[in-house]
């Protein structure tokens, strides 16, 4: 009895080292699904598109939501460290797949290095027509009123 005590605490203190030397697996894929970016589209151009008004109570559903500044524009890939998640997510980066030329689009916008953008979306792409844009104080207040808190 004493032998098989023995042999069950080896084992135990080896997977313990196993566990710390390379860290618990479960924790290990959340860390890194939560460290893996957010990938968003700016979606394709429709020239039967129309807008609504920007309205703090029609933005308050749209989810993911947040403030990102851009940190790098490399073809048709763009790259935002998020600042604030309003809703929707918690990554720390968010990819977006940009084709040249969509910010001709009814409220689309460019995206340059080093400016701050509030961001929305539905079903993986990128709303426009005032619900997304360069973070200017009125985007930001609509913001601030759909996402209190």
């Amino acid at each position: 009895m004493k032998t098989v005590a023995i042999i069950i605490g080896a084992l135990s203190l080896t997977v313990a080292a196993v566990l710390v030397l390379t860290g618990d697996p479960a924790t290990t894929d959340a860390a890194n699904a939560a460290d893996a970016p957010l990938e968003l589209s700016l979606g394709e151009g429709d020239a039967l598109a129309s807008c609504m008004p920007l309205d703090p109570a029609v933005l308050a559903t749209m989810s993911p939501a947040f403030a990102a500044t851009a940190t790098a524009v490399d073809g048709d890939t763009v790259t935002l460290a998020v600042d604030r998640w309003y809703a929707g997510g918690d990554a720390s980066t968010v990819v977006l797949d940009a084709p040249a030329g969509l910010e001709a689009l009814i409220g689309g916008f460019a995206l340059e290095v080093g400016q701050q953008y509030l961001i929305t979306a539905s079903g993986g792409t990128v709303n426009y027509c005032g619900f997304s844009g360069p973070a200017t104080p009125e985007l930001q207040a609509a913001f601030d009123a759909a996402f209190p808190g």
